[in-house]
């Protein structure tokens, strides 16, 4: 708030566009510091301190609130002395009155649609710890936006007719007898033992066709057929291939629902080549020249994107070029991203059809694209589009980028963003508690174990989930509780790092009380409601603070004034650590405030103060702490706990 109100003046006064702020080196500097008068000195033609002088007596008329004082050092410093009384007032005021809810959210929020695809987990398999992150980081993308006052659209792309399906498609039909004879799917789904997940069997049977199929060819040969025949669509094969992942689907969404992590939209691969997608976007591809087909060499057969042409190397002939028609003639899953990609920005003459999906556990609607749905304008046409998929994918989305701009879309190409992250590992103490014996040691080092889906090495989510709750449940209330708590552990810890560090995780560190947590957070917020509850507070934006304040009051009210700047840079930044990293700041002052208000005084409980002014003031102040951290897990996708 008080950066916020100074930059727009000096923007203003200067004409720039950035000012930054900083903690000054010596307390008596006062409380803010900017460099801005340094920055445009060589600009101005003029020495920095004259430029600082002049800025402080064109402020000190502007009578801005929250600045009590404003100095100059050299070399040309502004300092700011803030007015944490009037300050405190319009917290209070705002938090628990004026906005509330809204409280962070700019005033005139960004115009355009922004379109979000995350989690996207191939339907053939549950769910594994790796995944968790894709869809943790992506929902909270998609929430840090809504808090801004962006519209946000979030999908899930289902690959249904990609590799993955068809590997455990074969396997169902043909690995094991019965085999599929063109007249007994009903057989094949007999197959499914009873009593196991579906999801969870798929699991066993997708890394088991891999053990086998190096030694059968009759499978590798099945699995040929069936590539064609799952794209084909309207094969008795592709509606099996398409009942299979939607029964995986469900499960996933299942899995990501215990997270709180929800979607607005379903898209289905098998409707991008239905609807015919593909199809358009390559003749676009081809007249461009954005494609080639090659004639010989690695790729012979296939049409490529230019990446970088054929090199030899001491392993042989590469070939840089990315391949989006096999030489079989199938469309890889790059070749598919292109004209999806096009369809994200409105850029293709046709659409999907839609329907409902079922509501979520949010309550919100979620929809889905169908070959048997309707038309609806409301999905697509985004101004920006933001793809969260790990870091392996970067080249792939390259190619996406640069042939949507190779055929003749520039700007979209700009407005394509791929937010990446690195892989998630276990600690070797956390895969051995979760049962990962056959678990591979990893290259970031001998403390951490790999997973591999081929492999069947893993840890599922749910069973991560499970194992959580099973901890956290002999210190919760109820069983409702363990799980809110166990998803904002398991969300935090998949927040908490930059998203370019490969995340180990592990149990003790995960679910400590104290310290950088999704625990301790949620602790944080449940003693400041026990302390309104207790004192049967009832809210009063017109609190008047004291002529002066605590030390331990002034952090608080600081920290809870940098919500705002903190969240506009996070979202602007697409960087969801940045708004963990400020949670546990203000829990952690606000912990500081409840433990020690009066510094150097014996600490008197909220709820025993006599003098009746100072009693609501520092009550205010904790309900103005539990809005905005409220506010902070809206953004961050945990739900408040009021007790534990």
């Amino acid at each position: 708030m008080v950066e916020s109100v100074l930059a727009a003046a000096i923007r203003q006064l200067l004409e720039v566009e950035r000012v930054d702020f900083n903690i000054p080196p010596k307390p008596e500097y006062g409380d803010l510091s900017t460099p801005v008068a340094l920055a445009v000195a060589r600009r101005a033609g003029q020495p920095p301190m004259t430029i600082a002088d002049g800025l402080r007596t064109a402020l000190e008329g502007r009578h801005l609130p929250y600045v009590r004082e404003i100095t100059v050092t050299p070399p040309g410093y502004l300092n700011f002395r803030v007015d944490y009384g009037a300050l405190a007032r319009s917290l209070i005021s705002l938090t628990l009155g004026a906005e509330g809810d809204r409280f962070g959210t700019p005033a005139r929020p960004q115009a355009g649609k922004v379109l979000v695809e995350h989690t996207n987990v191939n339907p053939n398999k549950a769910m594994h710890i790796g995944h968790v992150r894709n869809a943790v980081t992506g929902d909270t993308v998609v929430r840090m936006l809504r808090a801004l006052g962006r519209e946000v659209e979030a999908c899930n792309y289902i690959d249904d007719t990609g590799v993955q399906v068809v590997d455990v498609v074969t396997a169902v039909l043909y690995m094991d007898e019965p085999c599929f004879s063109g007249d007994n799917l009903e057989a094949m789904w007999a197959k499914a033992p009873a009593g196991q997940r579906f999801d969870y069997w798929c699991w066993d049977i997708y890394s088991r066709f891999h053990e086998q199929l190096p030694n059968r060819p009759d499978l590798a040969a099945r699995k040929e057929q069936v590539m064609h025949q799952v794209e084909a669509l309207d094969s008795p094969v592709a509606r099996f291939a398409r009942d299979l992942a939607t029964r995986i689907v469900r499960a996933h969404l299942e899995t990501v629902g215990r997270l709180n992590v929800f979607f607005n939209l379903l898209n289905w691969e098998s409707d991008i080549l239905r609807r015919g997608f593909w199809s358009l976007a390559f003749e676009m591809l081809k007249a461009k020249g954005a494609v080639v087909h090659e004639e010989s060499g690695p790729n012979a057969g296939c049409w490529v994107v230019p990446m970088g042409g054929v090199t030899e190397t001491e392993e042989g002939t590469r070939s840089q070029d990315k391949i989006l028609v096999r030489s079989n003639g199938t469309v890889t899953y790059t070749g598919k991203d292109v004209a999806y990609q096009m369809w994200k920005f409105g850029l293709l003459p046709v659409d999907f059809l839609y329907r409902v999906w079922g509501a979520q556990g949010d309550g919100t609607e979620l929809w889905t694209t169908a070959p048997d749905g309707e038309p609806c304008d409301r999905f697509g046409h985004a101004h920006q589009v933001i793809n969260v998929i790990d870091v392996r994918q970067s080249y792939t989305q390259q190619v996406v980028y640069q042939a949507l701009e190779q055929v003749g879309y520039p700007e979209q190409a700009q407005r394509s963003v791929h937010l990446a992250y690195e892989v998630v590992v276990l600690s070797a103490k956390a895969a051995q508690e979760l049962g990962g014996n056959g678990l591979a040691a990893s290259e970031e080092g001998p403390a951490t174990v790999a997973m591999s889906g081929r492999k069947g090495l893993g840890v599922k989510a749910d069973d991560l989930f499970e194992a959580v709750v099973a901890r956290l449940r002999p210190k919760t209330v109820d069983q409702r509780t363990a799980e809110v708590l166990a998803a904002s552990a398991i969300r935090w810890f998949m927040l908490r790092q930059g998203l370019t560090s490969i995340l180990a995780f592990d149990f003790d560190e995960a679910l400590q009380t104290t310290g950088d947590t999704g625990v301790y957070v949620q602790y944080a917020h449940a003693r400041a409601s026990s302390i309104l509850e207790k004192a049967a507070w009832t809210p009063d934006p017109e609190v008047v603070p004291p002529e002066s304040l605590t030390a331990t009051e002034a952090a608080l009210i600081k920290k809870m004034a940098d919500y705002p700047r903190t969240l506009a840079r996070a979202g602007e930044e697409l960087a969801p650590h940045a708004l963990t990293r400020y949670a546990f700041e203000l829990a952690t002052a606000f912990t500081d405030y409840y433990e020690n208000p009066d510094p150097g005084r014996e600490t008197v409980p909220f709820i025993r103060i006599t003098d009746p002014a100072l009693k609501a003031f520092r009550l205010a102040l904790v309900g103005a702490f539990r809005q905005t951290i409220r506010n902070v897990f809206r953004a961050l996708g945990l739900v408040p706990l009021d007790r534990i």
